[in-house]
């Protein structure tokens, strides 16, 4: 009994509610921070997309009864123990405390990752997304070590209320600092490289839209400094066709009248939700670009322009109270140049669009869909091949017969394209899913060696030029070994019957746990860089891309053969699992990527895309960074060329912009 009252006395503590305080504070900023990791939770947990404000309601209640607590045992000090309902309280405080520890285990694995097994990428991510929100938890410490050592109520209360002032001030600080001209910290991104000069250089400010009392500091957009300029909004929403009436803007007039095809756009914080680059061409103003987010750095590729006057219009705002920033604007007329080795890979789903339909149709339909393959280099059939629990291979209820005249049939349509020069390689998936489809996580650990093995022999008898693994997601350390081990064996033994075979891997930058020399043993990675719905719900934008290539080559890959991801498909910003086709989507446009009415489903919903314009940025980003190319998922989601509007024909504009004899 003595012992058990022991620890009754240290766990209603002063000293122990401050702990238990302190914890459920980490357990608060580590499941807002983990917005990077759990993308997961909507689709597995029964509260959906609720689940996670649920939480951070159960850890706030955490720390307000430990808080309160240890409050009142500052105040009360060696009198607690008489005061009338102290057992009550007790026994409440006794579950709270449980539970916030339960609670920090949790959102500690939330945010490192810890559920995908342990990675250097996983805790470098969590860190990462920890660090803006440090200064919380430095203040809890701060407001609950002064309650600890206070030695009279009095001055308890006396410690408490500076302790309150203190935060309250340094939080402004704060806030008002990351909001104000200054640079803050970016997030670090791959350089890229261009071939020309920056136009803007001799420019000048010509006009700014300033409202009554606001300093102008359009300026900053001409001088390299750590401030902005300040777009102030209108406190009112774009009219419709985003009328310069309801934007703020600032023109600019070049030193010489000058030829533009690329622009490349750097903001402070992610306050910019649709913007305009207009040229004076021919005595009025025309749109040569737009879209919905800057953030670190947007590039931003278009058909040439001849002007000297360019105006910068930010359209709608993130928060109309929150002023954008925008650091820098640098325009370039950029040529085309050598990049034979760019690869533009895809995704093809075999029973999506049914390769023998597609000829059913006809040749002059035939010809139109082949017009795919004069911009794919890799196509990669998906969701073919499968394994049951012995590791042995099959082809599903369809059967290996009816995959067989698939794929013949999508050689097929392959060489029906325009540009017959145009070298078309073919894959197939041949590992897909993991924890959370068909058990390859379980599988492999037993018969790894036996599914390479039979891979290989897969490879040899349909003759295809190699073959991409889709493990989603290794959960252990082991897991993480295996793979590597697989990986090596594969690339050894496919080369060993067909010299220069192909290996590709698709992988997401959260989930990185190979090694130096299995990246090494790789041809292809897909990455996939979408399905991560950001604070406004884009599930596929450029600022993920520019920090994924970046995980990626911190983790020892080469940065030659990484394709950036572009899905050609929609994600509901609830995270709901309805996911829209852009061929599918009724009012889809060049330049948007997000829609307020989405019909999929047997339902409308908010969603969003990776809209033409995205595509062909992500794919200059990938020639100009270094990347190895981009990678559509998938072939059947998109509209076919002829529509003006598909997702590849902003790849294919860019490259014919950017890349010679495309």
């Amino acid at each position: 009994m003595d012992f058990i009252k022991k620890i009754s006395n240290v766990l209603h503590s002063r000293g122990c509610s401050y702990l238990f305080f302190i914890l459920s504070i980490c357990a608060f900023v580590f499941l807002d921070s983990a917005k990077w990791a759990y993308g997961w939770i909507a689709a597995f947990y029964p509260l959906g997309d609720k689940f996670v404000p649920a939480m951070l309601g159960v850890i706030s209640a955490c720390t307000a009864v430990t808080f309160i607590y240890l409050l009142i045992a500052a105040i009360a000090g060696d009198k607690l123990k008489s005061k009338k309902g102290i057992t009550a309280l007790n026994i409440v405080y006794t579950i709270f405390a449980v539970l916030t520890i339960i609670l920090f285990v949790y959102t500690l694995v939330l945010v490192m990752n810890l559920d995908k097994g342990f990675s250097l990428s996983g805790f470098a991510n969590g860190i990462q997304a920890i660090l803006p929100e440090l200064i919380y938890i430095c203040l809890a410490l701060g407001i609950g070590l002064v309650l600890v050592f206070c030695k009279s109520g009095k001055k308890a209360w006396q410690a408490l209320v500076c302790s309150v002032v203190v935060s309250a001030l340094v939080t402004s600080v704060s806030y008002f600092g990351a909001n104000s001209g200054g640079v803050a910290d970016k997030a670090s991104v791959m350089p890229v490289t261009l071939q020309t000069e920056n136009v803007m250089e001799g420019a000048k400010i010509t006009f700014e839209s300033l409202k009554n009392g606001e300093k102008a500091d359009a300026e900053n957009l001409l001088a390299d400094n750590d401030k902005c300029w300040t777009a102030q909004s209108p406190n009112r929403m774009p009219a419709e066709g985003f009328s310069d009436a309801n934007n703020s803007y600032v023109e600019i007039e070049l030193s010489k009248v000058s030829e533009i095809n690329t622009a490349i756009i750097e903001e402070v914080g992610n306050q910019a939700q649709y913007f305009r680059l207009q040229a004076f061409v021919n005595d009025e103003w025309i749109t040569c670009y737009q879209s919905e987010k800057i953030q670190s750095m947007r590039i931003c590729s278009f058909d040439t322009v001849v002007s000297d006057r360019i105006r910068l219009s930010i359209d709608k705002f993130r928060d109309e109270d929150t002023p954008v920033k925008i650091k820098s604007i640098k325009l370039y007329n950029e040529p085309a140049r050598n990049a034979d080795d760019f690869e533009v890979t895809a995704y093809q789903w075999l029973d999506g669009d049914v390769p023998t339909e597609i000829l059913a149709k006809g040749d002059a339909y035939v010809k139109n869909y082949a017009r795919f393959y004069d911009v794919y280099s890799t196509v990669i059939v998906f969701a073919a091949v499968h394994w049951d629990e012995n590791g042995d291979m099959n082809f599903g209820e369809a059967g290996e017969e009816k995959f067989a005249e698939e794929l013949s049939a999508l050689k097929e349509i392959i060489s029906n394209r325009s540009n017959r020069n145009h070298k078309v390689k073919l894959i197939v998936t041949t590992l897909a899913d993991g924890a959370f489809g068909n058990g390859v996580n379980f599988y492999m650990t037993e018969h790894w060696e036996k599914i390479a093995d039979q891979t290989v022999a897969f490879a040899q008898k349909y003759d295809i030029d190699g073959v991409d693994i889709d493990w989603e997601y290794p959960q252990t350390a082991s897991d993480w070994k295996i793979y590597d081990s697989f990986i090596q064996k594969l690339k050894a033994d496919l080369n060993a019957v067909k010299e220069g075979s192909i290996v590709s891997t698709a992988l997401s930058a959260g989930q990185l746990g190979l090694s130096k020399e299995t990246y090494d043993s790789i041809d292809q990675i897909q990455f996939m860089a979408y399905d991560d719905n950001d604070t406004d719900g884009y599930q596929s934008s450029l600022q993920q891309a520019e920090d994924g290539i970046k995980a990626f080559v911190d983790n020892g890959c080469d940065l030659s053969k990484i394709n950036i991801g572009i899905a050609a498909y929609g994600r509901p910003i609830n995270t709901t699992p309805y996911w829209a086709t852009w061929r599918d989507l009724k009012d889809a446009n060049y330049w948007n990527s997000k829609y307020y009415t989405v019909e999929d489903a047997d339902q409308i919903y908010e969603g969003t895309f990776c809209a033409p314009a995205l595509a062909g940025d992500k794919t200059a980003y990938a020639l100009f960074s270094g990347a190895g190319g981009v990678m559509v998922f998938r072939v059947g989601c998109d509209k076919t060329m002829d529509d003006p509007n598909s997702v590849v024909n902003g790849i294919e504009n860019t490259l014919n912009r950017y890349v010679t004899n495309w």
